[in-house]
Parts: structure tokens; sequence; C-alpha cells
């Protein structure tokens, strides 16, 4: 019991769906000779022993590490394949977090800036906003560790490094360096989206579990208000309250080998920010090329572009599934890394700008722009929604042509 309460608290902290947890776990006790029934809510995992006795595990938060995720992975497989004894995965698992390496953490947010940087670029921005981005971007994550080093609250840090990279870029605008204003507020908050609860969220309602799957996307919501409003307050301290357009620069010229090539770069700093190994971070590089060479190529023949995400998103979500099964990675991780160069910034940005100048005037607000922020919070959920159901319908395929571990 000793394990499997570990490997309940580390599943269940390190962002493993309800029900793939609830099969290992399962799995693990039926190869110890326990029967047992387990119960996963937010943040917690019960197990009930046929006697009636209760062991409960805690997560103090759900964090992702995929360094963490693949060795807790990797014990259960070989306890239940008897390659290992229990006392030797028991201490494995108790050290795990001690033991397990992360980047170093000057390097890391240099490659998260130039992720950010190349996320800018693949959206067309000019090359002040691409600069700022990546400068802010990567300060943002600084800021971000440090924040967490003082345990502050969750929702704090995405709102510092919103609030960071609003005020950089606002500065920029004002001194007039940028030709693409609205990509140097845009930027830095999209490299703040969380995609593993998304796709966690969105994947435990798919399998019934609506108690984890509501908190999860309720997680994901609260850390996208608090980006949100960082974005406000910057851009009020140093813009006041005007808008900004968020109008591709014409100069910006992307061909599908660039076009590739950055969504590579922008997948690898969302790999590395996840703490994927090196050894497997070229997992989350190859699905997001390959992911937006798809939609590249279909959008330049005339497929709208929430139809093209979706076919991206279901070759990057059976990529990730294969990757998945042969080297115990989390799903979400490396799905959503190679699928973030996808996310619809600029209809989110405009829609968000329409409504601040619909705020301001009120009653007075013209029919046609209620229209266009209406169509632009449209189209954004559209392009999301093709991103989530293209990458959980990928998942399933994949699993259906392989036999999966679990």
């Amino acid at each position: 019991m000793r394990f499997l309460v570990l490997a309940a608290r580390l599943l269940c902290e390190y962002n493993m769906r309800a029900e793939l947890l609830r099969r290992k776990l399962l799995r693990a006790a039926s190869h110890l000779g326990l029967d047992i029934l387990v119960f996963v809510s937010y943040r917690g995992v019960t197990l009930f022993s046929p006697g009636g006795q209760q062991f409960h595990a805690q997560a103090p938060e759900l964090r992702i590490n995929v360094a963490v995720s693949s060795v807790v992975n990797r014990v259960i497989d070989e306890v239940c394949e008897g390659r290992i004894g229990l006392a030797e995965a028991t201490a494995e698992l108790e050290s795990i977090e001690r033991r397990a390496v992360r980047h170093n953490r000057w390097l890391l947010a240099c490659i998260f800036g130039v992720a950010a940087a190349a996320l800018a670029r693949l959206l067309q921005a000019d090359w002040g906003a691409v600069a700022v981005s990546g400068v802010s971007s990567g300060l943002g994550l600084l800021a971000r560790q440090e924040l967490a080093k003082r345990h502050v609250v969750l929702f704090a840090m995405p709102f510092t490094a919103a609030l960071i990279g609003s005020i950089l870029g606002g500065l920029v605008i004002r001194a007039g360096w940028t030709a693409t204003p609205g990509f140097c507020l845009m930027v830095p908050a999209l490299m703040l989206v969380p995609g593993p609860h998304l796709i966690n969220g969105l994947y435990d309602m798919l399998e019934n579990h609506m108690q984890t799957g509501i908190a999860r996307l309720g997680l994901a919501t609260g850390i996208l208000v608090a980006a949100a409003l960082g974005v406000f307050l910057g851009g009020w301290l140093t813009l006041g309250m005007t808008t900004v357009s968020a109008v591709p620069s014409p100069d910006a010229n992307i061909t599908l080998l660039v076009d590739v090539l950055l969504a590579g770069v922008a997948a690898c700093g969302f790999g590395a920010f996840y703490n994927e190994p090196w050894r497997v971070l070229w997992t989350s590089i190859l699905c997001g090329m390959v992911g937006h060479g798809i939609r590249y190529v279909a959008m330049h023949n005339g497929v709208s572009q929430e139809i093209a995400t979706l076919f991206a998103c279901l070759a990057i979500g059976a990529m990730a599934n294969v990757a998945v099964d042969r080297m115990r990675l989390p799903f979400a991780a490396v799905a959503f890394a190679g699928a973030v160069p996808m996310m619809p910034g600029v209809f989110i940005y405009q829609g968000i700008a329409g409504a601040m100048q619909i705020a301001r005037e009120g009653a007075h607000a013209d029919a046609a722009q209620l229209a266009a922020t209406f169509a632009c919070f449209f189209k954004a959920c559209f392009v999301v929604g093709a991103m989530g159901l293209g990458l959980l319908i990928g998942a399933r395929l994949a699993g259906l042509v392989r036999r999966p571990r679990d």
C-alpha cells in the first residue's frame, strides 16, 4: 500500500488524467495481489481496501514535469512486469523528485524566449515585436520560477509574467519600435496558456470523469484570466485605455520551410519548459513541425483554418500517442507542445481588444464593431475546439492501431 499511495500521489500531482491514473493503479495492485477500489478527485486519490480501510494521497498542486512523470510510469511498468522488486521500486519513487534533473534556469529562459520570438514571427510580427516578445517571455519565466520558490498564490505567477510582457511591450509600442504593436502584448500572454490542463480536462470529461475534468478546466480558466488581467494592467500603465491593432506585417514572407522550422522552435521551447529530458525533446519538436506543415499546406490549398487545424492535430495526437506508449511520456505535455504554434492568438487578441472598445463606448458602440468582436471570439473558439478534438481523436485512432501498455 505504501508503494501504491506513493504512485497515486506522484501520478496525480504530475498531472496524469483520471482514467489512465485509475487503470495504472489497478494494474499495479492486481500484480501485487491486492483487490482495491480507486477514486480519483481533484488533487487527490483515495484507495479503498476490501476490509474497509482507506488510504488517501494528496497532491499540493498539479504540476508539469515530464522527467518525473516518465520515471514514475517506468517504475510502475517494471513492477508490473516483474523486473524490479517492490522495495526497490518504493525507494525509487520516494527519491525521484529529489533526483529528477531540471534544465538550467538561464538556459531554459533563453530557449523559452527564442520560442516566443519564433511564435511571434510565425504569427507574422515584425522584428521589433519579435525581439520584445522573446525578451519579455524569458524574463516572465524567470519571474515565475522565483515566485514558485516562495510558494505564492498560484495565479500570481501567470499574472506577473503577463504584466512584465505587457509593460515591456507597451514601452516598445510607445517608442515606435514596431509596426505590429498588438503582437508585443499578445505573444507573451500566449506563452502562458495552460495547455496540459486543458487537454487533460477535456480527456477527463470525454471519459466521464466530470469532477476532475471540470476542476482542471476551471484551473486552466483561472490561469487564463490571471494572464489577461496582467495584460490589461500592463497595457493600462503604459498605453492608457487605448487598444492596438494586431495586423500581420506585410514584410513577413513565411514559406513552408520557414513555417515548419519556426513551429519546431516554438514546440522546443514548450517541451523544455515542461522539463522534457533532452533525449526525448525531439518528440515535441517533430510533432510541432509535422502538424504545422500539414496546416500550412492545407490552408494554402483553400482549406479553412478550423479544418486545417483539425487535420494537423489529428497527426499530432497520433504521433504523441506513439511517444507516450514507447517512452512512457505524458500525452498532454508532448501533444500540447507540438500543437501550441496553432493557437489562434490573433483572433483571441482582436476579440479582447474589441470587447474593451465596446466597454468604453457602451450603448454607443457600433454594430459593426459588435459583429467583428463576436466573430473573432467564435473563430478562436472553433480553432481551439478543433485543436482539442483533433488531439483526442488522433490519440484514440493511434490507440486502436497500436496495442497500448495499459
